[in-house]
Order: structure tokens, then C-alpha cells, then sequence
């Protein structure tokens, strides 16, 4: 049987979606992540980057690196929380609904991982 779009329910062959409901959502996420995309992107790029970078930096120097391990995380777990932006083979995988949901668990543990290393680098203080 062939899946709605959205929400993954079973529908006939000669439709999309299970509703109108449903065609809407799966619309109105399109057109936001459209909306939205080049600041995703930009602060998905610097985030990462300033994990990376505060990686190399936490052997040199513990509070420095762990300060931009805590900000990269956290920007991106924020982002990726309020604004989930799952990729197309996912979405494709599991529907959009379940694949916003995957992409904002991901974004909730990297905000507990920015939490974590900014309590580090509070306790090096």
C-alpha cells in the first residue's frame, strides 16, 4: 500500500495524502524551510565549525575550547529544535511527520550536550 506524505498512514494509489489536514502541514513545512533556509544554513555551518574548532582548542586550552564547544552546540541545538530541517532521504524514509520529530530529539541532545560543556568551562572558571 502506498503512504500519505505526511503522517505515513495507508492510503489508495491515486492519492498523496490521508487529508486536507495533512496536505496543508506537509505544505506549510515546505514553505517555511524554504523561508528559512540560507540562516539554517549559515548557522548550521558556524556552529559546526566552532565545534570543531573548540575541539582542537580544548587540548590547548580547557576553557576556551569548551566555551566553543558550548556555543556551537547550543546555536545548533536551538536551531535544529525550533526550525527541524530533516534531509529529503530522510523525510523520504520515514515521513515527514516522524522525520521532524527524529531531527528535534537530535536537536534536544545537542542542546544538552552545549549545556554540559558550558558547565565545564563555568567549573574551570
Amino acid at each position: 500500500m502506498k503512504t500519505c506524505e505526511y503522517c505515513a498512514k495507508e492510503i489508495s494509489y491515486h492519492e498523496m495524502y490521508c487529508s486536507d489536514a495533512c496536505e496543508q502541514k506537509h505544505n506549510t513545512y515546505f514553505r517555511k524551510r524554504t523561508k528559512f533556509q540560507k540562516v539554517i544554513s549559515i548557522i548550521n555551518i558556524l556552529g559546526t565549525f566552532s565545534i570543531a574548532i573548540g575541539i582542537f582548542l580544548y587540548a590547548l586550552q580547557n576553557l576556551v575550547g569548551s566555551m566553543m564547544i558550548a556555543c556551537g552546540a547550543l546555536a545548533i541545538g536551538v536551531l535544529t529544535s525550533l526550525l527541524p530541517a530533516p534531509t529529503d532521504n530522510m523525510i523520504k524514509k520515514h515521513k515527514l511527520q516522524k522525520a521532524v520529530k527524529l531531527t528535534r530529539y537530535f536537536g534536544f541532545v545537542l542542546l544538552a550536550i552545549g549545556i554540559g560543556a558550558l558547565i565545564f568551562a563555568l567549573t574551570k572558571i
